[in-house]
């Protein structure tokens, strides 16, 4: 036998639940897969606010493999998932498309 629809839960809305009670409307929007792991949040802090500027005024804000100036990042040299630190020794500054190669590289080494 089919389930009766239901209609959402908020006040004054008679609309039919499509996701987690709501109706369309008020349905919590998709979340994309969160790829940062409960362990790696505070490191990620300290990360963006200690290492990433360090890292940039050492570099002096260019690219370590081009010396582009545009679209820079900072970049693990050593990739954690490979045994690398989150220290300012394993950081360097790449232009996005260097740090794009670099990224794919390290990949199909793993």
């Amino acid at each position: 036998m089919p389930r009766a629809a239901s209609i959402c839960y908020r006040p004054g809305c008679t609309a039919r639940t499509v996701r987690a009670g709501q109706c369309e409307t008020h349905a919590p929007a998709e979340r994309a897969w969160s790829r940062t792991s409960a362990r790696n949040k505070a490191r990620n802090r300290v990360w963006d606010r200690i290492i990433r500027p360090r890292a940039l005024v050492r570099d002096n804000f260019a690219c370590a493999s081009c010396g582009g100036r545009e679209e820079l990042e900072v970049d693990h040299i050593t990739p954690i998932a490979r045994g690398g630190t989150w220290t300012l020794d394993n950081a360097q500054t790449l232009c996005k498309p260097c740090h794009t190669r670099k990224t794919i590289r390290d990949r199909q080494r793993l």
